[in-house]
């Protein structure tokens, strides 16, 4: 486990401030962007960390084998216009973001699990109560589910043009988003997809504003003792 000499939390100003002075005045070691991490990360010879700054989630996406100079330029002071979409089973929280702010918003329930079991119907049905009344109800709602999340990110897309795409939910419900007859504004492999990285409660509004707020802010976890120009402590 590394040890944390320093860990600091920065909004997104902060964030596009430090990364203006690494472009004229880069840190030691050696720097280089994770993709997979949508971070920078600091190496010193031997390959230890130095530091990883991890980047606010709607910043935009670290293209394959780019640069940090390239990455930096291509950067702007605004946020960028984001979508986030929060799903659990029967739960699902939607929004479409400008300057970090929800514009648009979008909180419904579905009734997709039997009560008393917390067995999703898209488990029960492989197993029996495929005729009952209820489990028709239960399998009807998820159908529903999926298509108005599909259908709501649709419209934001053909209207927003979002430049980022955070989600947060089970890899179940993330492959029967794409199996829905509507199917979702994105392919799978988009660039502008990223998982949000947090534990998500019940999605509603509320949930949806407070895992905003956490996805507006960047990361600094400095594990040596090196002089890193733009940041005191």
């Amino acid at each position: 486990m590394k040890n944390h000499l320093l860990n600091l939390s920065l909004d997104y100003a902060a964030c596009i401030e430090l990364l203006d002075i690494w472009q004229t005045e880069l840190p030691e070691g050696r720097l280089s962007l994770s993709q997979k991490k949508h971070a920078i990360i600091s190496t010193d010879e031997k390959g230890a960390s130095i530091f990883e700054f991890r980047l606010p989630l709607p910043m935009p996406a670290i293209l394959e084998e780019e640069e940090l100079e390239d990455y930096i330029d291509r950067l702007e002071e605004d946020i960028p216009p984001y979508t986030m979409m929060l799903m659990q089973m029967g739960a699902a929280a939607l929004g479409y973001f400008e300057d970090g702010e929800p514009y648009q918003h979008k909180a419904f329930k579905k009734y997709m699990k039997r009560h008393g079991q917390g067995k999703a119907q898209i488990s029960y049905l492989n197993t029996r109560g495929k005729s009952k009344a209820g489990s028709r109800i239960r399998l009807a709602n998820t159908i529903r589910f999926f298509e108005e999340v599909n259908e709501r990110m649709t419209d934001w897309e053909e209207m927003y043009e979002p430049e980022r795409i955070l989600y947060s939910c089970t890899p179940q419900l993330w492959g029967l988003l794409f199996q829905s007859k509507v199917s979702p504004p994105f392919e799978k492999k988009d660039h502008r997809l990223i998982k949000i990285p947090l534990h998500v409660h019940i999605p509603d509004f509320e949930e949806l504003q407070r895992i905003n707020k956490q996805c507006l802010k960047g990361s600094l976890e400095v594990y040596q003792s090196v002089e890193i120009p733009g940041v005191h402590g």
